[in-house]
């Protein structure tokens, strides 16, 4: 999740619980037709069956709709990010034509903020929501692209009216605005929020409640609680194994407390990301580091020859292990001008205190007075950068 927002993992949750009678959905004749499977990917025959007939009639709106959810379903659950890119070329010409109705136009933002095109994403999530203000499921990924943004009063307001909507998504809705009073730097008024949220904590959805802890993990990690922090972050990741941002965000605390082998072993999984490999670059030592560092080189050179969008976080990362600090910095503030997450915001700190460069230091120290955010490990970063 690049490293889309924790809060992307939960649009299952909307979907069941927003417009669920909306007359643009695909709705299956046959009873026994599966649209998804939360636990594993479709068959290969049913996905063959469904481009088949997308085939046929490409221009059937409810069967581009089936295709593109089973792809994105696919790349998520086998992360394998290429079906996001086969999901947005099903739906790109009947997402924007008029009249295209609103579930085909959620999962191309969806496709698009894969690709970390947050604008054009946010543009056509506007419109939903102008046309179907209780849409709640676009309510929620505009809410995560807010928050991925750094567009915390945005977000706020969009997790406060999913919060007042009521069902799953009011629980979800209460986590949101948690992270999102975290980002203007209400950090104990969103620990109370958390603590009395009702519906996540007990929810019978497991993403829900990975949501939640995840959040508090992160509230934790940024006061220097690192055992607190370790600990929910455990937790959600039992609740949610697929998601590689508490993955990372585990590894990432273990590391701090000089946990190196479980992190280590905690990012030796099949098929790793982009982020868990430079993350396991970062850890390893020797030849292992270098083969490596090289494996996610060669996955960003890969990225950068499609066109697709860099992942400059992870870029910026990996510079940094590899001892290219200017390369980093560069990196970094590409990504900090489209992603703000507290990984983002981290890893500008190190980069600007690696360089030395002063503007890029006081252009950080001024984002954090103006939104209000705080974390200590970034102040630290700043603090030492200042005296030395």
């Amino acid at each position: 999740m690049g490293g889309p927002a924790r809060l992307l993992a939960l649009l299952a949750v909307a979907a069941a619980t927003s417009v669920a009678a909306a007359s643009d959905r695909f709705v299956p004749a046959d009873p026994e037709f599966v649209v998804a499977n939360v636990r594993q990917a479709m068959p290969d025959e049913e996905l063959r069956g469904l481009l088949a007939g997308w085939h046929s009639h490409p221009d059937d709106e409810s069967v581009s709709v089936a295709l593109a959810g089973a792809f994105i379903t696919r790349a998520r659950t086998l992360r394998e990010p290429r079906y996001f890119g086969r999901a947005e070329a099903v739906l790109a010409p009947l997402a924007v034509r008029p009249g295209a109705g609103a579930t085909a136009r959620r999962l191309y933002a969806q496709a698009l903020q894969y690709r970390h095109a947050f604008a054009a994403a946010e543009v056509l999530l506007d419109t939903i929501l102008r046309e179907t203000p209780r849409d709640s499921e676009a309510r929620l990924l505009r809410a995560s692209i807010r928050l991925v943004r750094g567009d915390f009063p945005g977000a706020r307001g969009d997790c406060a009216q999913l919060a007042a909507g009521g069902g799953e998504a009011a629980g979800i809705g209460f986590t949101c605005l948690a992270e999102a009073l975290a980002g203007s730097g209400q950090l104990d008024r969103a620990r109370t929020l958390l603590d009395n949220a009702p519906g996540a904590r007990n929810s019978a959805n497991s993403s829900a409640r990975a949501y939640l802890l995840a959040t508090r993990a992160e509230l934790r990690e940024r006061n220097r609680d690192l055992s607190g922090a370790i600990a929910d972050y455990g937790a959600a990741l039992t609740l949610n194994p697929n998601d590689d941002s508490i993955r990372a965000a585990l590894a990432d605390a273990l590391a701090a407390r000089g946990d190196v082998r479980p992190a280590l072993q905690l990012l030796d999984i099949e098929k790793p990301s982009v982020a868990l490999l430079v993350r396991s670059a970062a850890l390893a030592r020797g030849a292992g580091r270098d083969e490596l560092g090289a494996r996610a080189a060669a996955w960003l050179d890969l990225e950068a020859a499609r066109g697709d969008a860099v992942h400059y976080r992870e870029a910026a990362m990996l510079a940094l292990v590899m001892g290219n600090p200017t390369v980093a910095l560069q990196a970094a503030r590409r990504n900090f001008e489209i992603q703000r997450e507290l990984p983002d915001v981290r890893v500008l700190a190190r980069a600007a205190a690696a360089t030395g460069d002063i503007a890029a230091l006081k252009s950080l120290r001024q984002w954090l007075d103006d939104t209000g955010f705080r974390d200590s490990v970034t102040i630290s970063i700043l603090d030492a950068a200042a005296r030395s």
